[in-house]
């Protein structure tokens, strides 16, 4: 009796295993809440290997998402989740990442994100309408989710050919890059001084992903010429010859 009691144990354990192997990731999603401002279109696959052709979070677009999660990692209650996203031939972001904690506080490991550098300054209120230019390199050791957004968070971006056009003018910048902590469940975005502009400046994502900014914009003789003519539109400088720069 007991030899065949083991037995339809292992059937059942086997039949259960195969029938989560291939249930289909789009009726898993039907039994998971997620943001009101987070929109997902064309879900394929199953929960071990599943494919989103878009993902929308309040206009900001996430293309051809393949989803990988380890099954022995679930022997632990702490799936781990392989991530990729975008690529060559479409737009928006491209990146890996790796996320699990999906049963406690959220972490994403290793993420390296490549995205057009319009692509974030179209999102955020300027003073002057700007287009920047090249990409954007975003490396996240260590992302770990909180109350607000975050409870800690190690990585750095780098805009290694910055770039903007203001007022009909392209203005070649250097090279930019910031470092990325979490402070008070915000994420905070501190600029490298080491620039040719001039220019310091600290950004925070605040809940709800608001996003402002702060900084001075000092005036020296490696700035290019073609920025000196939207100094004006900045306001007056300071009396540290700084100029104000808030969004």
């Amino acid at each position: 009796m007991a030899k065949w009691f083991k037995i339809s144990v292992g059937v059942i354990g086997a039949y259960v295993i195969f029938l989560l192997a291939l249930m289909p990731a789009s009726f898993v999603l039907q039994w998971v809440t997620l943001p009101s401002q987070l929109q997902l279109s064309t879900v394929n696959g199953t929960i071990w290997q599943s494919k989103i052709k878009t993902a929308n979070y309040n206009g900001f677009i996430v293309n051809d998402i393949k989803i990988d999660v380890s099954p022995l990692s679930l022997l632990t209650l702490d799936p781990n989740i392989d991530l990729t996203f975008g690529g060559a031939l479409v737009s928006g972001p491209e990146g890996v990442a790796n996320i699990h904690g999906l049963f406690s506080a959220l972490r994403i490991t290793d993420a390296k994100i490549t995205l057009s550098a319009d692509n974030i300054s179209s999102h955020l209120k300027l003073p002057l309408p700007v287009k920047a230019h090249d990409f954007v390199d975003i490396n996240v050791s260590e992302f770990v989710a909180g109350n607000a957004i975050c409870q800690s968070l190690t990585g750095d971006i780098a805009w290694n050919k910055a770039a903007v056009t203001v007022l009909d003018q392209k203005v070649a910048l250097g090279k930019l890059s910031t470092s990325l902590s979490c402070e008070q469940g915000d994420v905070v975005l501190t600029l490298d001084e080491q620039n040719e502009l001039g220019l310091s400046f600290t950004a925070s994502v605040s809940q709800g992903f608001a996003v402002s900014g702060n900084g001075f914009l000092t005036p020296n003789n490696t700035m290019p010429k073609a920025l000196e003519q939207v100094l004006p539109f900045l306001g007056k400088p300071d009396r540290q010859g700084r100029y104000l720069l808030r969004f």
